[in-house]
């Protein structure tokens, strides 16, 4: 399985929920992974929300900095969702990835301008660490993504 910036796919039993003990289904942004000389190879994936109730006036999110992706613009996706650029991208070994291959289905790629508005939304939240920050910018460029502003 090969997976690029932008890539979307589908986690059928996504085995890392950050908020419940429940496995279930999850949407992912494939951002990128650790240089070629890290010890041990990691993947940052920003996953999407169906629920977008909870950032509408009075939701628990309402002020978070989001983007949606209506299904109408973005066929890639199943349903109308959102990216919450206040909830860091999750850190995965690469290993732990590659191993559940026959759980993912590949949906498709974003588009580089989509990909570029994604990094700098990130850049600007505070949201990710540094470091994640720079293994985002130093793929993207790998992959053609130039001329983002790096983090500081």
């Amino acid at each position: 399985m090969t997976l690029q910036v932008g890539t979307v796919f589908k986690w059928e039993h996504f085995p890392f929920p950050r908020y419940s003990d429940e496995t279930k289904p999850r949407w992912f942004i494939y951002l990128s992974e650790t240089g070629p000389f890290a010890q041990i190879a990691w993947v940052y994936l920003c996953t999407t929300t169906t629920q977008t109730d909870r950032f509408q006036i009075g939701g628990s999110r309402a002020g978070h900095s989001y983007f949606k992706f209506e299904v109408r613009q973005f066929s890639l996706f199943e349903k109308d969702c959102i990216v919450d650029f206040d909830d860091p991208p999750h850190s995965i070994k690469k290993a732990q990835l590659l191993n559940k291959h026959c759980d993912i289905s590949i949906k498709g790629r974003l588009k580089e301008e989509t990909m570029r508005m994604i990094y700098n939304r990130f850049l600007q939240s505070g949201a990710c660490a540094k470091k994640i920050l720079l293994d985002i910018h130093d793929s993207f460029n790998r992959e053609g993504i130039s001329g983002l502003k790096k983090p500081k």
